[in-house]
């Protein structure tokens, strides 16, 4: 059985939708989240704390590197003491600030290294610390070779277009082939950056359209993403009705595309706005977007 390792940057509406299926025991123990933090928030303690609960395997990057998080030792929201729980996985990026230390284990416990830089891999090629962690890299032929077969493969399949409306020029595209059938050749797992994409942008811009984006399976096991795009893009204001239009494309297109393992209870969710009519914001129709990718790996992947 294949492992999966969604890479996420911590953001609110990450935070929320991991949150909320662990609570509702949607992950399980071959997904395996791993989180870079980007805020010193309650929704991260919150996460954490309920990880804990649940006994939810998860990772957390020691230090950062799209925020100033780690710089801060006085946090608002600590987060507890995570030596004693053997489903925990000590991570850290293969950077300057990189130290051993990051990636200590105890009993049961297994460390990740992001490895995505090979000039810092290479240097690091023949010590101790490589035979003792399972590395994270990107598809790249002279890291693998150094990696060996104790790796987890870190894609990002999604292209992020300049503007919003530009997802309209192809409304379907080629997510990933089936590696939650078999782990990719040569890899013990595979992980991506779901719906998000792997820059990151510490405040969201306004933007004159809206894209409700699902990711969902083929009968030949491939995964694809579907775009839906406003049609009323010529200003940023009505964003209640941008909304309902790119919703009512899903909720055309959803009956004959989105069944049996696709149809998810948080594309339920999504779809059910249609009847309320109202628009509760983007940050929750991102969050119910990226529940209803890690539920759907949930039930390919199985318990």
């Amino acid at each position: 059985m294949s492992l999966y390792t969604p890479y996420f940057r911590g953001r609110m509406y990450d935070l929320l939708a991991l949150k909320t299926l662990a609570e509702q025991h949607r992950l399980g123990p071959h997904v395996v989240p791993i989180i870079e933090p980007v805020r010193d928030s309650k929704e991260l303690q919150q996460t954490v704390a309920t990880f804990i609960k649940v006994r939810q395997p998860f990772s957390l990057i020691a230090n950062p590197q799209v925020s100033v998080y780690g710089l801060n030792p006085n946090k608002l929201h600590p987060l507890p003491d995570l030596s004693p729980y053997p489903f925990f996985h000590p991570a850290a990026i293969l950077a300057a600030d990189f130290s051993r230390d990051f990636l200590t284990t105890t009993t049961g416990q297994t460390s990740f290294l992001i490895a995505p830089n090979y000039p810092l891999l290479k240097a690091y090629e023949h010590s101790a610390i490589l035979k003792r962690t399972t590395l994270v890299i990107p598809d790249e032929a002279r890291l693998h070779q150094i990696a060996g077969n104790q790796a987890i493969l870190l894609t990002d399949p999604v292209a992020t277009p300049h503007h919003v409306a530009d997802y309209g020029l192809l409304t379907d595209e080629y997510f990933a082939p089936a590696n939650w059938d078999n782990a990719p050749f040569g890899y013990q797992g595979f992980g991506d950056f779901s719906l998000v994409g792997k820059p990151y942008f510490d405040r969201g811009m306004p933007s004159r359209a809206i894209a409700l984006h699902v990711i969902y399976v083929t009968r030949n096991g491939t995964l694809r993403i579907h775009h839906c795009v406003s049609d009323s893009n010529t200003s940023m204001r009505g964003q209640k009705q941008k909304f309902s239009e790119a919703l009512a494309k899903l909720t055309a297109w959803a009956p004959t595309h989105l069944t049996g393992l696709n149809r998810t209870p948080a594309l339920d969710e999504l779809l059910a706005y249609g009847n309320l009519r109202k628009f509760s914001g983007l940050g929750t129709v991102k969050k119910l977007s990226l529940m209803h990718h890690l539920q759907l790996m949930h039930r390919l992947l199985g318990d």
